[in-house]
């Protein structure tokens, strides 16, 4: 069942106030993660879009990954925002993809949930300017698991 699922990723991503994002990128490495920010989801089956769709705006119970993403750019400086919300969509987008298929067939599972929930967690409360590096982690354990 899904909801457990998202359920887990949602408590372990939880961030704490005082999130604050410090890797500054080249203007041109922004504009290019922006261009890319704006890609949607396909290929996803009715139900798979549901459980995307659940995934990225949760439930009346749990956090859904808009509303984490909207709690860490509370914390990010201004002129940092919009790439870290580019970036934040991008890891969302996979990982709310790659969640909503069959537990049959998914390759994220409840531990890598748990340990990306922690590393970004870790990241937020101990050293908030870690917190790309960690974002960019986890999406190459993403690409690496779905290539």
């Amino acid at each position: 069942m899904k909801l457990p699922t998202l359920s887990i990723l949602v408590f372990c991503l939880c961030l704490p106030a005082g999130v604050a994002s410090a890797a500054v990128t080249q203007n041109s490495a922004v504009s290019s993660s922006q261009a890319n920010c704006s890609i949607g989801v396909s290929g996803l089956t009715a139900e798979e879009m549901k459980w995307y769709k659940t995934f990225q705006e949760g439930t009346f119970l749990i956090e859904g990954w808009k509303d984490i993403t909207k709690n860490i750019l509370a914390h990010t400086p201004e002129k940092l925002r919009e790439h870290q919300q580019c970036r934040l969509e991008q890891l969302g987008r996979k990982i709310g993809m790659e969640w909503s298929r069959e537990n049959a067939v998914r390759r994220v599972d409840n531990n890598m949930l748990q340990q990306w929930g922690k590393e970004l967690k870790k990241a937020a409360k101990k050293n908030p300017k870690q917190l790309p590096e960690v974002i960019a982690s986890i999406d190459q354990q993403l690409d690496n698991l779905l290539n």
